[in-house]
């Protein structure tokens, strides 16, 4: 009787369970090696110059104000991209920085998606500083898709189609800030 249960649990109950753990093992893995690829491109150098750039077009050309983001970014906007196009430096090129640090943010939402790396993970690895640094990729967002010169619509052109929202990119941004604004301080052990 026990031979027998044992039987069919080995015959049609362990195949499944074996099935499971060798799709599940495999993906679990790829989740860690891309939220660990993550942390190793922000931790680069090139973020770092990112990071400044933003911070420093924030509080220096804005004056911290965040109204003052959609003038003072399409300024810069002109200045570094528009009036030389061949000489651009993608080190102090605003625009690439916040397109490197969007992109980045954008992926981070989207592992804080997945099962294993979820929410409580990346409140502990990031801090309240990321999610003001979201809040003003957010505005600049806003001041690109607000722009029609910034906003460089390609779908008007018979052979790609329009989408049907324009927003995706802030959505997952506004989704990743959502996450980091009630995180933990910078240093705070609390």
């Amino acid at each position: 009787m026990v031979f027998c249960i044992l039987e069919k649990f080995v015959t049609y109950i362990l195949p499944f369970v074996t099935l499971y753990f060798a799709i599940w093992i495999p993906i679990k893995l790829s989740w860690e090696q891309q939220y660990s690829s993550l942390l190793d491109e922000y931790r680069s150098f090139d973020y770092a110059i990112a990071l400044q750039g933003v911070i420093q077009f924030f509080v220096k050309e804005c004056g911290n104000d965040v109204d003052l983001i959609k003038e003072k970014y399409k300024e810069r906007f002109f200045k570094e991209v528009e009036t030389s196009p061949g000489n651009i430096n993608k080190e102090n090129c605003l625009h690439f920085q916040r397109r490197l640090l969007a992109q980045f943010f954008w992926q981070l939402n989207e592992c804080s998606k997945r099962f294993r790396i979820g929410k409580r993970r990346i409140r502990n690895d990031f801090t309240k500083s990321e999610a003001k640094l979201i809040k003003i990729l957010i505005y600049m967002g806003y001041a690109i898709e607000e722009d029609p010169f910034l906003y460089k619509d390609i779908s008007s052109s018979a052979l790609v189609k329009k989408p049907s929202h324009q927003r995706g990119q802030n959505k997952g941004l506004s989704e990743i800030y959502q996450i980091l604004k009630n995180s933990k301080r910078y240093q705070n052990h609390k």
